[in-house]
């Protein structure tokens, strides 16, 4: 999900860091049973819970421990867990120098993939300080990179970054033309909330041409997928836009119901910049059809454009404005190990029992999602042996019992059988696609979100988001074992996920294992 490069000319500090986070997605973590990979499961869920000052200590700690075990995945995840929280507080100096710590480890180990992943990083830290010269040259290296990988996904955020990095600097024609190359692999991978964003973009660059037409037709197509997929903050831009679009018309009207629209979206999100924008657009379409409100807009537009963010955070990145300063990095690397071997001496006896507890918790949730898998492939091997799935209910039940296991059989009664193989046969159909949220699979059960929350935690004591992780963990390893030349990357892409990284941290949380690691277990046994 992306805010628009246009958006980013003057704008709040809270609405840098909100951005920023949409355009960098939090990068898996490796989690399993050393001291470093446990550390950092711990900062991941601190992470979560929003707790950054506790994440960032333990984050520092997971890094150090990740170092002294030699363990560069864990060293690598936890530099861009570290990135994020920075980026998360609006230290986006921080931020930048663990990024190119972590591109650094990436490079070493040689894997494209990651390396595209922290470039992209790289270029939207720089984007939101307003130095897209820096930005260019990041997100055309992280294009080299993606190109070489089967990661279709990659290569699309990175084409749409590109595509803002250009609108920045004002070439419009080859912002434009990025744009449209990642709307197209978007279609292609038949991704429609993803298609809405891109054309959004196009709109962006079409409007910067005046090219005012193909611009509402992006438009047209954008704003409805936009609200399809509940992307609301590129929703907001995109009502923006198209208001302006009206009023350059003369249909105020129009003008005012996007403005008004986009307004209501940026209240909520405390996003002071788009605000103004939204202000400023309603003075121009209603000062001659109600002065006094269009002057009261106007009021509050004098107001946000005085506070804005002004250019001092930006001016903080100039050290690290030399691409790929390692020089510079290696040198800070090496007085930040030598800290941290004193504060791991200090705290050893709390590490101690962090660490035996988050031991203990992942065991336990690993041992509960494997449950959740065994009971997934059970009613999976019953709908494939059930030869329709609308029949008699008594019927239904023979067939069941013939194909389920016993154990599922004495737990669940028949309509709750019934019941979970439909939602395992509706998340496996929606996977691929990326369409498998949670109102989109009650909406296909034909249930409201509460009700078929309240029905499946009646049924399996589990969360919808935990049931439909045990439905892509058990798939994934049906992939694995039947395919064994598919690429990690296809696995994951067919299991829902863009990010392969994401992916094998949660297949490692649910196996033990990487994926890789599962794959070479099958060919010895």
């Amino acid at each position: 999900m992306y805010i628009f490069a246009a958006e980013m000319l003057r704008i709040t500090k809270e609405s840098v860091i909100i951005a920023l986070l949409l355009l960098v997605p939090l990068r898996g973590l490796a989690v399993g049973d050393t001291k470093g990979e446990m550390l950092a499961n711990e900062a991941d869920s601190l992470y979560g819970l929003q707790q950054y000052g506790e994440a960032q200590r333990v984050a520092e700690q997971a890094l150090a421990q990740s170092r002294s075990e030699a363990n560069t995945q864990c060293e690598a995840d936890c530099l861009n867990l570290l990135a994020i929280i920075h980026i998360r507080q609006g230290q986006f100096s921080e931020a930048v120098k663990y990024t190119k710590q972590c591109y650094a480890l990436d490079e070493k180990s040689g894997d494209p993939d990651a390396m595209s992943s922290s470039l992209n990083t790289l270029a939207g830290i720089y984007m939101s300080m307003r130095q897209p010269q820096e930005a260019e040259k990041y997100v055309l290296k992280g294009i080299q990179y993606a190109s070489k990988v089967d990661n279709p996904q990659r290569l699309a955020v990175l084409h749409g970054m590109a595509s803002e990095v250009y609108h920045i600097l004002k070439q419009d024609e080859r912002s434009l033309d990025y744009a449209t190359k990642a709307y197209e692999m978007e279609r292609r991978l038949g991704r429609k909330d993803k298609m809405a964003i891109r054309q959004a973009m196009r709109a962006n660059a079409l409007i910067a041409l005046q090219r005012d037409a193909e611009a509402r037709q992006a438009l047209d197509e954008a704003i409805p997928g936009l609200r399809i997929s509940g992307n609301t903050h590129s929703l907001g831009i995109a009502c923006n836009q198209m208001g302006l679009l009206m009023h350059q018309v003369q249909n105020d009207s129009a003008a005012v119901r996007y403005y008004n629209e986009a307004l209501k979206i940026f209240l909520s999100q405390h996003d002071l910049f788009n605000e103004s924008k939204s202000r400023h657009g309603l003075y121009e379409a209603l000062r001659h059809s109600n002065p006094d409100l269009a002057m009261e807009h106007n009021d509050r537009y004098n107001e946000l454009r005085d506070s804005l963010y002004d250019e001092k955070t930006g001016q903080l990145l100039s050290k690290y404005a030399v691409e790929y300063g390692y020089d510079e990095l290696q040198a800070e690397t090496t007085e930040m190990q030598r800290s941290y071997r004193l504060y791991i001496i200090i705290g050893v006896i709390l590490l101690l029992a962090v660490l035996s507890y988050g031991l203990w918790r992942v065991r336990h949730d690993r041992r509960r999602m494997q449950e959740l898998i065994r009971q997934v492939e059970a009613m999976r091997i019953a709908a494939l042996a059930e030869p329709t799935t609308v029949v008699d209910e008594s019927a239904e039940t023979e067939t069941i019992a013939e194909s389920a296991s016993e154990s599922t059989q004495d737990e669940i009664a028949t309509e709750d059988r019934l019941f979970i193989m439909r939602l395992v046969q509706v998340v496996n159909d929606n996977l691929s696609s990326g369409q498998y949220g949670v109102e989109t699979i009650a909406s296909e059960m034909n249930m409201s979100v509460q009700t078929f929350r309240r029905r499946l935690m009646s049924v399996t004591g589990e969360s919808p988001k935990a049931f439909i992780s045990a439905i892509q963990m058990e798939r994934a390893a049906k992939l694995l074992t039947d395919n064994p030349d598919m690429p990690i990357s296809r696995v994951a892409n067919l299991c829902g996920y863009d990010e392969t990284n994401s992916f094998g941290r949660v297949f490692k949380r649910a196996y033990g294992v990487t994926p890789s690691q599962y794959r070479e277990s099958l060919n010895v046994t």
